[in-house]
């Protein structure tokens, strides 16, 4: 098992069940180009995020969903395990009914054992104004109208699904794909827990060369601290990213979190407070 260091005190840390991995990160140069997609409304989010792909030969991807009506919206927050096999869970499964609004969504599109698997964190509304946030069940969330979705096509690497030793979750790590001859333009980047995100974004970077980027993604902290100051109590903490840039090597971070039993805080993520608490995925356009 693996110590707290020492500015866990202002950081955070999570003990995970497995032997920490040597090194902190994955990342994958990559060339990206912006698309825009039409997703057919009356099936599921993920089969209509899938075939609208399809049609355009894409099969790494991150989409951003904004103002979607859906049918039915199903989703998880973060909880603890029952079984003391994971330092983190999911919640049971939220059921929205309609009708149901999908705010604005972050999704990476990868594999998982050779099929499409998509990761979606974002926020949403009932009809009664509700507002939450979660992880999205796409398999299960049925859309109800055709929608145009903005997607950042990724050729020359890619997001798949692999086992990891050290939180014994199923995780997105990246991969070099077909090679693209387009000079690469971004970073496709996966982080490890119990290190600041801001501080392992700008430290990943620098070994790129990168000092400018759009930052894009989702994953999860520990007591997610804001610079308005507030924190979330729960040692379990999902986000999306909203904004996020690096600028002279330096993130700045807007983002939506929410943790265990449903508290939930959006802003600018306060550096140097963050510990990721299982993984964060993210792609960096410079």
């Amino acid at each position: 098992m693996s110590s707290p260091p020492s500015n866990a005190v202002a950081l955070g840390y999570i003990e995970h069940p497995g032997t920490p991995a040597q090194t902190r990160y994955q990342a994958q140069l990559c060339h990206t180009q912006e698309r825009s997609l039409t997703l057919e409304g009356g099936q599921t989010l993920y089969d209509a995020i899938v075939q609208a792909l399809q049609k355009q030969a894409i099969s790494s991807a991150y989409l951003t969903i904004n103002n979607a009506a859906m049918q039915t919206l199903h989703y998880v927050i973060p909880g603890d395990d029952p079984s003391g096999q994971h330092a983190a869970w999911y919640s049971e499964t939220h059921r929205l009914s309609p009708p149901a609004n999908i705010h604005t969504a972050g999704i990476h599109v990868g594999l998982r054992d050779g099929e499409p698997f998509l990761h979606c964190h974002g926020i949403w509304q009932q009809g009664d104004g509700h507002t939450a946030v979660g992880h999205l069940l796409a398999p299960a969330s049925i859309l109800a109208n055709d929608i145009e979705v903005s997607c950042i096509a990724i050729e020359g690497a890619y997001l798949a699904v692999t086992a990891d030793e050290e939180t014994r979750f199923p995780l997105f790590a990246p991969y070099q794909g077909a090679s693209s001859a387009a000079k690469p333009n971004a970073l496709l980047l996966t982080l490890r827990p119990n290190q600041d995100l801001n501080a392992a974004i700008a430290a990943t970077a620098k070994r790129y060369g990168i000092d400018t980027a759009q930052i894009m993604g989702l994953g999860s902290l520990v007591q997610t601290c804001f610079t308005d100051g507030h924190q979330l109590k729960s040692h379990a903490n999902e986000i999306l990213i909203l904004d996020g840039t690096l600028k002279d090597g330096q993130p700045s971070l807007q983002a939506v979190s929410v943790g265990i039993g449903g508290e939930q805080h959006q802003g600018a993520l306060a550096p140097g407070r963050n510990a990721i608490c299982v993984t964060c995925e993210l792609l960096l356009s410079f």
